[in-house]
């Protein structure tokens, strides 16, 4: 058979036939009547290429796996299964790594969809967090304080989208009295007003500052504190710390670190034991 009906037949192209001629996966045919002539062992040869490209198997590795026996050492046919093993086991570790990587991005997506479907935000935060940020920005008064609301809304935005963010972070956010939201535009205040330049606040002023954070927070989460915490992924709270403070200005990285950590250590040790 031609070229073309090897490539109907196996569901490929005939680009793809050849490019598996270059690289040794498939061997050239012997010529007949002025043309390539494929036979079955090409076919067999090349449904095996395609159903292993298909379950995820590298072409470095095929070539490998589909080698005769003859070609290997001592005790051919045990080596043979071996080596296929080996690269089928990487395959499965890679596969596993896709699954997972795949569900995490439905999961993000699946979020998205229930915002829009609830109050038309094309955003993964969920609704507590937005909520919190829209309020204290419609309280604050001064644009400084509303640009520090909106560069942490922001941030953790960006969080969510790359997910790097727990969700179970939204309960920090849930049923903020008033007292509480004045006490949270006050710590913006002081944080927008301090400035770009000018001497570093001390290493004892930022300790304050982030201890303040943690007592705003364990106040307000009370008893549930070592419930939510458990249920944190803190591989994922480490990562949204670090993206946190990356993301911050220079001139407030240390501060935003101090908080960050203190946050991060808070939870780690509520969780149960």
């Amino acid at each position: 058979m031609r070229i073309k009906e090897l490539a109907d037949l196996t569901g490929t192209t005939v680009r793809t036939i050849r490019y598996y001629h270059q690289v040794d996966l498939l061997p050239v045919p012997a010529v007949r009547y002025g043309h390539r002539d494929y036979d079955l062992v090409h076919v067999a040869r090349l449904v095996r290429i395609r159903w292993l490209t298909q379950a995820g198997v590298p072409l470095s590795r095929i070539a490998g796996m589909l080698r005769p026996t003859t070609d290997r050492p001592a005790d051919p046919a045990e080596a043979a299964r071996d080596a296929v093993l080996v690269d089928l086991r990487a395959t499965l570790v890679a596969l596993d790594d896709q699954a997972e990587q795949l569900q995490a991005q439905r999961d993000r997506v699946s979020r998205l969809v229930e915002s829009v479907e609830r109050d038309g935000n094309l955003s993964p935060m969920p609704p507590a967090m937005a909520r919190f940020y829209a309020d204290l920005e419609r309280r604050a008064g001064d644009e400084q304080v509303r640009r520090e609301i909106r560069r942490e809304r922001d941030s953790l935005e960006l969080a969510f989208y790359r997910g790097d963010m727990p969700p179970e972070a939204d309960v920090f956010y849930q049923g903020f009295d008033e007292e509480q939201l004045t006490e949270s535009l006050e710590l913006f205040g002081r944080a927008a007003a301090r400035p770009d330049t000018g001497p570093d606040p001390t290493d004892e002023e930022i300790a304050q500052m982030a201890s303040a954070q943690v007592a705003r927070l364990r106040r307000h989460l009370g008893a549930d504190l070592p419930r939510i915490a458990g249920s944190i992924d803190m591989d994922v709270a480490r990562r949204a710390a670090d993206l946190f403070t990356r993301l911050s200005p220079d001139h407030d990285r240390r501060r935003t670190r101090a908080i960050a950590e203190a946050i991060v250590a808070m939870v780690e040790e509520a969780r149960p034991q």
